[in-house]
Protein backbone atom coordinates (compact mmCIF):
# COMPACT_ATOMS: atom_id res chain seq x y z
CA UNK A 1 0.00 0.00 0.00
CA UNK A 2 1.49 3.35 -1.03
CA UNK A 3 1.87 6.27 1.33
CA UNK A 4 -0.46 9.27 1.29
CA UNK A 5 0.89 11.90 -1.08
CA UNK A 6 1.37 15.19 0.78
CA UNK A 7 1.43 17.26 -2.43
CA UNK A 8 -0.66 16.05 -5.39
CA UNK A 9 1.87 17.27 -7.96
CA UNK A 10 4.94 15.77 -6.29
CA UNK A 11 5.08 12.47 -8.26
CA UNK A 12 4.90 14.36 -11.57
CA UNK A 13 7.63 16.74 -10.45
CA UNK A 14 9.86 13.86 -9.37
CA UNK A 15 9.24 12.02 -12.62
CA UNK A 16 10.23 15.10 -14.65
CA UNK A 17 13.41 15.39 -12.61
CA UNK A 18 14.09 11.69 -13.13
CA UNK A 19 13.76 11.91 -16.91
CA UNK A 20 16.05 14.95 -17.03
CA UNK A 21 18.72 13.23 -14.94
CA UNK A 22 18.60 10.10 -17.10
CA UNK A 23 18.81 12.10 -20.34
CA UNK A 24 21.88 13.90 -18.96
CA UNK A 25 23.44 10.63 -17.70
CA UNK A 26 23.35 11.98 -14.15
CA UNK A 27 22.72 8.63 -12.52
CA UNK A 28 23.53 9.45 -8.88
CA UNK A 29 20.77 12.07 -8.56
CA UNK A 30 18.55 9.89 -10.75
CA UNK A 31 18.92 7.09 -8.20
CA UNK A 32 18.05 9.37 -5.27
CA UNK A 33 15.05 10.70 -7.20
CA UNK A 34 13.63 7.30 -8.06
CA UNK A 35 13.99 6.19 -4.43
CA UNK A 36 12.07 9.29 -3.38
CA UNK A 37 9.44 8.57 -6.01
CA UNK A 38 9.07 5.00 -4.71
CA UNK A 39 8.31 6.35 -1.25
CA UNK A 40 5.19 8.06 -2.57
CA UNK A 41 3.83 5.99 -5.45
CA UNK A 42 4.19 2.63 -7.11
CA UNK A 43 6.62 2.91 -10.01
CA UNK A 44 5.22 2.55 -13.51
CA UNK A 45 6.52 -0.26 -15.70
CA UNK A 46 8.70 2.25 -17.56
CA UNK A 47 10.12 3.65 -14.32
CA UNK A 48 10.88 0.12 -13.09
CA UNK A 49 12.98 -0.46 -16.19
CA UNK A 50 14.65 2.92 -15.75
CA UNK A 51 15.61 1.89 -12.24
CA UNK A 52 17.38 -1.13 -13.71
CA UNK A 53 19.15 1.15 -16.17
CA UNK A 54 20.27 3.43 -13.33
CA UNK A 55 21.54 0.56 -11.18
CA UNK A 56 23.53 -0.84 -14.09
CA UNK A 57 25.06 2.57 -14.82
CA UNK A 58 26.02 2.93 -11.14
CA UNK A 59 27.51 -0.59 -11.15
CA UNK A 60 25.20 -1.57 -8.27
CA UNK A 61 25.07 -5.12 -9.54
CA UNK A 62 23.84 -6.83 -6.38
CA UNK A 63 20.86 -4.49 -6.15
CA UNK A 64 20.34 -4.82 -9.90
CA UNK A 65 20.14 -8.59 -9.57
CA UNK A 66 17.62 -8.27 -6.74
CA UNK A 67 15.44 -5.72 -8.54
CA UNK A 68 15.46 -7.60 -11.86
CA UNK A 69 14.64 -10.85 -10.07
CA UNK A 70 11.65 -9.23 -8.36
CA UNK A 71 10.32 -7.86 -11.65
CA UNK A 72 10.72 -11.25 -13.34
CA UNK A 73 8.83 -12.96 -10.52
CA UNK A 74 6.09 -10.34 -10.76
CA UNK A 75 5.77 -10.94 -14.50
CA UNK A 76 6.90 -7.55 -15.79
CA UNK A 77 5.41 -7.05 -19.28
CA UNK A 78 8.80 -6.19 -20.81
CA UNK A 79 10.39 -9.59 -20.29
CA UNK A 80 13.10 -8.96 -22.86
CA UNK A 81 14.65 -5.99 -21.05
CA UNK A 82 14.14 -7.38 -17.56
CA UNK A 83 15.76 -10.74 -18.20
CA UNK A 84 18.62 -9.07 -20.03
CA UNK A 85 19.41 -6.84 -17.04
CA UNK A 86 19.14 -9.87 -14.75
CA UNK A 87 21.69 -11.75 -16.84
CA UNK A 88 23.92 -8.66 -17.04
CA UNK A 89 23.93 -8.47 -13.24
CA UNK A 90 24.97 -12.13 -12.98
CA UNK A 91 27.69 -11.57 -15.58
CA UNK A 92 29.09 -8.54 -13.76
CA UNK A 93 29.03 -10.49 -10.48
CA UNK A 94 31.19 -13.17 -12.09
CA UNK A 95 28.51 -15.87 -12.13
CA UNK A 96 29.48 -16.93 -15.63
CA UNK A 97 28.36 -20.56 -15.34
CA UNK A 98 24.88 -19.47 -14.26
CA UNK A 99 24.71 -17.03 -17.18
CA UNK A 100 25.69 -19.81 -19.59
CA UNK A 101 23.13 -22.25 -18.17
CA UNK A 102 20.29 -19.71 -18.14
CA UNK A 103 20.93 -18.59 -21.70
CA UNK A 104 21.13 -22.22 -22.81
CA UNK A 105 17.70 -22.83 -21.27
CA UNK A 106 16.29 -19.67 -22.89
CA UNK A 107 17.65 -20.64 -26.29
CA UNK A 108 15.84 -23.96 -25.99
CA UNK A 109 12.57 -22.04 -25.69
CA UNK A 110 10.69 -19.97 -28.24
CA UNK A 111 11.99 -16.52 -27.35
CA UNK A 112 11.90 -13.28 -29.29
CA UNK A 113 14.60 -13.10 -31.99
CA UNK A 114 15.73 -9.67 -30.75
CA UNK A 115 16.28 -11.09 -27.27
CA UNK A 116 18.18 -14.06 -28.67
CA UNK A 117 20.51 -11.73 -30.59
CA UNK A 118 21.13 -9.70 -27.42
CA UNK A 119 21.89 -12.82 -25.41
CA UNK A 120 24.32 -14.46 -27.83
CA UNK A 121 27.16 -11.92 -27.36
CA UNK A 122 26.66 -12.10 -23.58
CA UNK A 123 26.77 -15.90 -23.80
CA UNK A 124 30.04 -15.80 -25.75
CA UNK A 125 31.55 -13.32 -23.29
CA UNK A 126 30.52 -15.47 -20.33
CA UNK A 127 32.09 -18.56 -21.88
CA UNK A 128 35.28 -16.64 -22.65
CA UNK A 129 35.51 -15.18 -19.15
CA UNK A 130 34.78 -18.56 -17.56
CA UNK A 131 37.44 -20.31 -19.65
CA UNK A 132 39.97 -17.59 -18.85
CA UNK A 133 39.16 -17.73 -15.14
CA UNK A 134 39.36 -21.52 -15.13
CA UNK A 135 42.84 -21.42 -16.68
CA UNK A 136 43.97 -18.85 -14.15
CA UNK A 137 42.56 -20.89 -11.26
CA UNK A 138 44.19 -24.08 -12.55
CA UNK A 139 47.56 -22.33 -12.79
CA UNK A 140 47.16 -20.87 -9.31
CA UNK A 141 46.25 -24.22 -7.72
CA UNK A 142 49.61 -25.69 -8.71
CA UNK A 143 51.22 -23.43 -6.07
CA UNK A 144 48.39 -23.64 -3.52
CA UNK A 145 50.34 -25.40 -0.74
CA UNK A 146 52.93 -22.61 -0.66
CA UNK A 147 50.40 -19.86 0.06
CA UNK A 148 49.48 -18.46 3.45
CA UNK A 149 46.36 -19.91 5.06
CA UNK A 150 44.54 -16.58 4.63
CA UNK A 151 45.25 -16.59 0.91
CA UNK A 152 44.19 -20.21 0.57
CA UNK A 153 40.86 -19.53 2.31
CA UNK A 154 40.24 -16.41 0.21
CA UNK A 155 40.94 -18.34 -3.00
CA UNK A 156 38.50 -21.15 -2.16
CA UNK A 157 35.80 -18.71 -1.06
CA UNK A 158 36.26 -16.82 -4.32
CA UNK A 159 35.75 -20.06 -6.27
CA UNK A 160 32.58 -20.69 -4.27
CA UNK A 161 31.28 -17.15 -4.86
CA UNK A 162 31.98 -17.53 -8.57
CA UNK A 163 30.22 -20.93 -8.60
CA UNK A 164 33.42 -22.42 -10.01
CA UNK A 165 33.09 -25.96 -8.70
CA UNK A 166 35.40 -27.75 -11.13
CA UNK A 167 38.24 -28.59 -8.73
CA UNK A 168 36.80 -31.20 -6.37
CA UNK A 169 39.41 -33.78 -7.36
CA UNK A 170 42.25 -31.30 -6.87
CA UNK A 171 41.04 -30.32 -3.41
CA UNK A 172 40.56 -33.95 -2.38
CA UNK A 173 44.22 -34.50 -3.21
CA UNK A 174 45.24 -31.31 -1.41
CA UNK A 175 43.50 -32.55 1.76
CA UNK A 176 46.24 -35.20 1.94
CA UNK A 177 48.76 -32.39 2.47
CA UNK A 178 49.36 -30.72 5.84
CA UNK A 179 46.95 -27.78 5.72
CA UNK A 180 45.69 -25.23 8.24
CA UNK A 181 42.54 -26.53 10.03
CA UNK A 182 40.41 -23.65 8.69
CA UNK A 183 41.62 -24.35 5.15
CA UNK A 184 40.58 -27.99 5.59
CA UNK A 185 37.13 -26.84 6.70
CA UNK A 186 36.65 -24.52 3.74
CA UNK A 187 37.76 -27.28 1.34
CA UNK A 188 35.12 -29.60 2.83
CA UNK A 189 32.53 -26.84 2.32
CA UNK A 190 33.62 -26.50 -1.31
CA UNK A 191 33.25 -30.25 -1.93
CA UNK A 192 29.82 -30.27 -0.27
CA UNK A 193 28.60 -27.31 -2.30
CA UNK A 194 29.83 -29.01 -5.46
CA UNK A 195 27.29 -31.75 -4.66
CA UNK A 196 29.92 -34.46 -4.78
CA UNK A 197 29.77 -37.71 -2.79
CA UNK A 198 33.40 -38.20 -1.87
CA UNK A 199 35.26 -40.05 0.88
CA UNK A 200 37.19 -37.47 2.90
CA UNK A 201 39.81 -38.07 5.58
CA UNK A 202 40.77 -35.19 7.88
CA UNK A 203 43.30 -35.01 10.69
CA UNK A 204 42.89 -32.27 13.30
CA UNK A 205 44.29 -31.99 16.83
CA UNK A 206 45.40 -35.61 16.87
CA UNK A 207 42.00 -36.87 15.75
CA UNK A 208 41.46 -38.55 12.38
CA UNK A 209 37.97 -38.83 10.90
CA UNK A 210 36.80 -40.39 7.64
CA UNK A 211 33.36 -39.62 6.21
CA UNK A 212 31.32 -39.16 3.06
CA UNK A 213 31.06 -35.50 2.12
CA UNK A 214 27.33 -35.88 1.49
CA UNK A 215 26.67 -37.54 4.86
CA UNK A 216 28.34 -35.14 7.32
CA UNK A 217 26.30 -32.11 8.40
CA UNK A 218 27.28 -28.73 6.99
CA UNK A 219 29.15 -26.37 9.29
CA UNK A 220 26.08 -24.22 10.03
CA UNK A 221 24.51 -27.36 11.55
CA UNK A 222 27.66 -28.55 13.32
CA UNK A 223 27.23 -29.40 17.03
CA UNK A 224 29.31 -26.41 18.11
CA UNK A 225 26.99 -24.00 16.29
CA UNK A 226 23.67 -25.79 16.71
CA UNK A 227 24.00 -27.28 20.22
CA UNK A 228 26.74 -25.52 22.19
CA UNK A 229 26.48 -21.93 20.93
CA UNK A 230 22.82 -21.41 22.02
CA UNK A 231 23.70 -22.43 25.59
CA UNK A 232 26.69 -20.09 25.69
CA UNK A 233 24.76 -17.18 24.18
CA UNK A 234 21.88 -17.72 26.59
CA UNK A 235 24.26 -17.21 29.53
CA UNK A 236 25.91 -14.12 28.05
CA UNK A 237 22.63 -12.53 26.93
CA UNK A 238 21.28 -12.98 30.47
CA UNK A 239 24.41 -11.92 32.34
CA UNK A 240 26.69 -9.89 30.04
CA UNK A 241 24.67 -8.96 26.94
CA UNK A 242 27.32 -6.51 25.64
CA UNK A 243 29.68 -9.45 25.13
CA UNK A 244 27.20 -11.75 23.38
CA UNK A 245 27.99 -10.61 19.83
CA UNK A 246 31.75 -10.91 20.27
CA UNK A 247 31.41 -14.34 21.86
CA UNK A 248 29.22 -15.55 18.98
CA UNK A 249 31.79 -14.35 16.41
CA UNK A 250 34.56 -16.04 18.34
CA UNK A 251 32.72 -19.35 18.57
CA UNK A 252 31.98 -19.26 14.84
CA UNK A 253 35.74 -18.93 14.26
CA UNK A 254 36.25 -21.86 16.62
CA UNK A 255 33.79 -23.92 14.59
CA UNK A 256 35.81 -23.24 11.44
CA UNK A 257 38.88 -24.59 13.20
CA UNK A 258 37.26 -27.74 14.64
CA UNK A 259 34.82 -28.86 11.96
CA UNK A 260 34.00 -31.73 11.57
CA UNK A 261 35.66 -33.23 14.69
CA UNK A 262 34.29 -33.04 18.22
CA UNK A 263 35.63 -33.06 21.79
CA UNK A 264 35.01 -36.71 22.62
CA UNK A 265 37.79 -38.70 24.31
CA UNK A 266 38.19 -41.99 22.45
CA UNK A 267 34.77 -43.66 22.78
CA UNK A 268 33.59 -41.44 25.65
CA UNK A 269 31.13 -38.69 24.75
CA UNK A 270 31.55 -35.36 26.53
CA UNK A 271 28.25 -33.77 27.52
CA UNK A 272 27.13 -30.63 25.69
CA UNK A 273 26.66 -28.79 28.99
CA UNK A 274 30.30 -29.44 29.90
CA UNK A 275 31.50 -28.02 26.56
CA UNK A 276 29.23 -24.97 26.97
CA UNK A 277 30.56 -24.39 30.51
CA UNK A 278 34.10 -24.49 29.18
CA UNK A 279 33.34 -21.98 26.44
CA UNK A 280 31.71 -19.57 28.90
CA UNK A 281 34.67 -19.93 31.25
CA UNK A 282 37.26 -19.58 28.50
CA UNK A 283 35.55 -16.55 26.93
CA UNK A 284 35.51 -14.82 30.30
CA UNK A 285 39.15 -15.76 30.93
CA UNK A 286 40.18 -13.85 27.79
CA UNK A 287 38.99 -10.73 29.65
CA UNK A 288 40.43 -11.84 33.02
CA UNK A 289 36.89 -12.33 34.36
CA UNK A 290 36.80 -16.11 34.80
CA UNK A 291 36.09 -15.74 38.53
CA UNK A 292 32.54 -14.78 37.54
CA UNK A 293 31.95 -18.34 36.34
CA UNK A 294 33.91 -20.76 38.56
CA UNK A 295 34.27 -24.33 37.30
CA UNK A 296 34.87 -27.57 39.11
CA UNK A 297 37.53 -28.92 36.79
CA UNK A 298 36.84 -32.55 36.02
CA UNK A 299 38.91 -34.51 33.54
CA UNK A 300 36.36 -33.69 30.85
CA UNK A 301 36.57 -29.97 31.59
CA UNK A 302 40.36 -29.98 31.46
CA UNK A 303 40.32 -31.86 28.17
CA UNK A 304 37.86 -29.44 26.54
CA UNK A 305 39.68 -26.34 27.85
CA UNK A 306 42.98 -27.66 26.54
CA UNK A 307 41.50 -28.28 23.07
CA UNK A 308 39.87 -24.82 22.99
CA UNK A 309 43.21 -23.25 23.94
CA UNK A 310 44.93 -25.15 21.12
CA UNK A 311 42.23 -24.16 18.63
CA UNK A 312 42.65 -20.45 19.49
CA UNK A 313 46.15 -20.64 17.96
CA UNK A 314 44.62 -21.53 14.59
CA UNK A 315 41.87 -18.92 14.34
CA UNK A 316 42.12 -16.72 11.26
Amino acid sequence: MTEIIPFPGLPDKLNRQLQTYIQNNEFEPAYETILELERHVELSHQQQLQKLEILYALESFLELREEASILLNQGHPNYEVTVYYFLLSLFELGQYQTVIELIDSLRAEEIDHRLKMKLLPLYDQARHRKNLRDRQAADALSDFVNWSADRQVHFIQQLINEENMAYTGTFLELLKSPLHPVVQTVIIQYIQLAGEREIIQVNKFGTSVTFLSSDVVTIDRDFLIEDVLPLVLDWFESNMPDMAGSVQNWMERQALVFYPINFDIDELTIETDVIADCYIYFALSMFQMEEIYPLTLTEDHEHVLYIIKEAVKYEL
